[in-house]
């Protein structure tokens, strides 16, 4: 869907507000880290409530311009899509269950670069992927490596991911030999339950192999719960985001509260740090269902802390030198509320995305849509349950 004339569709969100593990968390619960270096700018751009841009507000209806769908499909199937990206080309890439599809700007199936096993040229589950002018950069798991694929789809090279940062990788940049990645870890204490600090990690691998280097830490809160067998579980209370800017430097979210940063790998370094006065959202009461608890640690139930409001920011967008905040604004006749600001961090402009409602409950969740220029994709199910 097209901004001006926002385009093109997908969607299924893999996005849970629980996660649980077994037999992990040992020791002493730990409420705070020890102190990763956090690096910030010199000063904060605050901004005011209202942008500078005179129709501010205004009510945007992307058009529907391509719709992919498996139906009929042999080569590719939709079970759980998800990690939506776009290479330089304009191809859309879609990770699911053993497929990292490949799909032509036009929606044309290319390639499956996907391949069982754990030999050269082969994973056993598809993380995410970058992208370097010729080339397509995919992180994979078990083991964990990082494979390259020319334009054609052809395997040429891969180099394996040695890191004691955190077990939970994804990449986020290639930029001039150097694959950029977060990585995070479960918090590791035992009995108890408290809300934790967790370090994500922003790791430096060389494409020539060397080893890689442990940069700044972008930490986010969760409210952890442990048991004294082992084996615990956590429920998120802000989550950490990001988007690649202007090709070499990275936008990221890490709090609950309204602050963006840009952050320049290269140099280790936060340029600038930016915000504008926000009217947070009161978060929903939680459910009888939630209240039962979704994490059940040896027979107890534990459910998600009440929170009193919702996330400032749900996602983050790049485009021609602009940052696109998706809020957690919402008005029914409207949509959601999208945020626009330059590089040096001023609020210019916003409008409010007008979405079908199925594609509307996919926007703020990272990995079910990705932002291409004036093409917006979105993983979308329909009342059926089609995707």
């Amino acid at each position: 869907m097209s901004t001006d004339n926002p385009g093109g569709f997908l969607s299924v969100s893999t996005s849970s507000a629980a996660w649980a593990l077994g037999a992990v968390l040992t020791g002493a619960l730990v409420l705070a880290f020890a102190s990763p270096r956090a690096l910030r700018a010199q000063g904060v751009v605050e901004n005011p409530a209202k942008p500078r841009a005179a129709n501010a507000g205004r009510v945007v209806v992307p058009k529907e311009v391509l719709a992919i769908s498996d139906e009929g499909a042999g080569d590719y199937y939709f079970k759980w899509p998800g990690g939506l990206a776009t290479g330089p080309d304009g191809s859309l890439f879609v990770s699911d269950q053993n497929q990292l599809m490949q799909f032509g700007p036009d929606g044309t199936f290319l390639r499956n670069l996907f391949k069982k096993g754990q030999g050269p040229g082969e994973m056993a589950f598809v993380g995410g992927c970058v992208f370097t002018e010729t080339a397509t950069i995919v992180q994979a798991r078990s083991p964990a490596k990082l494979l390259w694929f020319d334009a054609r789809g052809t395997y040429k090279k891969e180099i394996a991911i040695r890191s004691d940062a955190g077990s939970l990788i994804s990449p986020l940049l290639f930029r001039a030999g150097h694959v950029y990645l977060e990585a995070w870890s479960f918090p590791r204490g035992g009995a108890g339950s408290g809300t934790v600090d967790i370090p994500h990690w922003i790791i430096d691998i060389p494409e020539s192999g060397s080893e890689p280097r442990r940069l700044a830490s972008f930490p986010t809160k969760a409210y952890a719960i442990a048991s004294e067998h082992g084996g615990g579980g956590m429920y998120p209370v802000s989550s950490f985001r990001s988007a690649v800017f202007r090709g070499r430097d990275l936008i990221i979210l890490h709090t609950a509260e309204y602050l963006l940063k840009v952050y320049d790998p290269a140099a280790d370094k936060v340029l600038r740090e930016f915000r504008r006065d926000y009217e947070r959202v009161k978060a929903k009461p939680l459910t009888e269902e939630q209240k039962k608890g979704g994490i059940i640690i040896d027979g107890k139930h534990y459910a998600p802390p009440e929170r009193k409001y919702e996330d400032d920011v749900a996602n983050l967008f790049t485009r021609a030198g602009e940052v696109w905040a998706v809020t957690s604004t919402r008005e029914a006749d409207k949509g959601v509320l999208i945020d626009v600001f330059d590089g040096e961090g001023v609020y210019q402009d916003a409008f409010y995305l007008k979405l079908p409602e199925l594609a509307m409950q996919r926007i703020a969740i990272p990995g079910s849509c990705c932002l291409d220029g004036d093409i917006l994709w979105v993983v979308e199910r329909s009342e059926d349950e089609t995707i």
